[in-house]
């Protein structure tokens, strides 16, 4: 009996002694608050754990709130599983929506709790030589698939002494790494530079431009569709 009494206690004080330290692990997003199970520094839920309150969350945390990858689910059945930073969506991940006549599914990124998109970055310069001084982007609009390209310089199309216009330059190779387009028109109608229209573009699209002053060249991908305005600026 004695053996018995001693074993309760025990078991009676080591409970005790995790309760405490559960409850000294704090989440600090409210809706989390409730029961934790995982790392803790410092008093606060870091590293691998689960939370579950009125809503729950399994994953990484860091300093009490969700913080690298992992899956939230709201108390009505919507979850997010991706990426987190200081409690808030931020990343790539996949955000599911319970709706009764049909789940709908968002993939793709967000920054501090906002959707950005299905990319992280709707164009990428990846490289240009030393005289392509400036490679820009602009989203028109979202109705048309295409491309519009100015090639302009600091010295081309202008007039010399010797009443001698100065070459404008020109891209004089396109390489294709990804996408498509079918038609390319140019116009050499400006003053100073000259417009490369690339139609019914297939996006993600990632070209190598070869210009003819000097065999420079840039690489620009862009990754979104819709009607695009890029200018390249070369210090010729």
């Amino acid at each position: 009996m004695q053996y018995s009494s001693l074993t309760l206690l025990t078991s009676v004080a080591l409970s005790f002694t995790f309760s405490c330290f559960a409850q000294d692990c704090t989440v600090a997003t409210a809706a989390l608050a409730g029961r934790y199970e995982g790392g803790c520094k410092n008093g606060k839920a870091d590293g691998n754990g689960k939370a579950t309150g009125d809503d729950s969350y399994e994953g990484t945390f860091k300093s009490g709130v969700p913080d690298g990858k992992g899956k939230y689910t709201w108390k009505n059945g919507d979850y997010y599983d991706g990426e987190w930073y200081k409690g808030m969506k931020d990343g790539s991940g996949m955000m599911r929506y319970k709706l009764a006549a049909k789940d709908s599914i968002v993939s793709g990124f967000w920054k501090k709790d906002k959707y950005i998109g299905l990319y992280e970055k709707p164009y990428k310069l990846y490289k240009n030589t030393i005289h392509v001084t400036e490679v820009s982007c602009k989203k028109v609009n979202n109705s048309l698939n295409q491309v519009e390209l100015f090639l302009s310089s600091e010295t081309g199309g202008l007039v010399t002494s010797f009443n001698d216009q100065v070459p404008k330059p020109q891209i004089t190779d396109i390489e294709l790494i990804t996408g498509n387009y079918l038609r390319k028109e140019v116009n050499d109608s400006y003053p100073k530079k000259i417009g490369y229209l690339f139609q019914e573009v297939v996006f993600p699209f990632r070209m190598v431009c070869t210009i003819d002053y000097g065999k420079d060249m840039f690489e620009l991908e862009i990754a979104e569709p819709g009607k695009w305005t890029v200018q390249v600026k070369t210090s010729y």
